[in-house]
């Protein structure tokens, strides 16, 4: 999962940045200057953002698998409350037919 979330964030991340540059081409004239007296507060800045999208997709994320792990436990706790004889049996038929 974590994995997914890391690319998912970078992926944001890489868009909202070029989203950005595209929008301040008129500072191209001016960027040695921006970047060395601007440099470290808009890396910085760039930091924090990304910890907190990362952060976002995170917790979004783990519902998401959270809720999803509960309906398989659900799904595969039904055969033991209605009474079957052979639960192992019940849910390895299920899971056949939905593969």
């Amino acid at each position: 999962m974590s994995g997914n979330v890391f690319l998912l964030t970078l992926a944001v991340f890489v868009a909202s940045c070029r989203m950005v540059m595209a929008r301040g081409k008129f500072l191209v004239p001016h960027r040695h200057a921006s970047f060395v007296n601007d440099g470290l507060a808009i890396g910085l800045y760039g930091g924090v953002q990304l910890g907190n999208l990362l952060a976002t997709v995170f917790v979004r994320g783990g519902r998401f698998y959270i809720k999803r792990t509960c309906q398989k436990l659900v799904y595969a706790d039904q055969p033991l409350r209605i009474g079957s004889d052979d639960p192992a049996a019940e849910i390895r038929k299920r899971s056949e037919e939905s593969a």
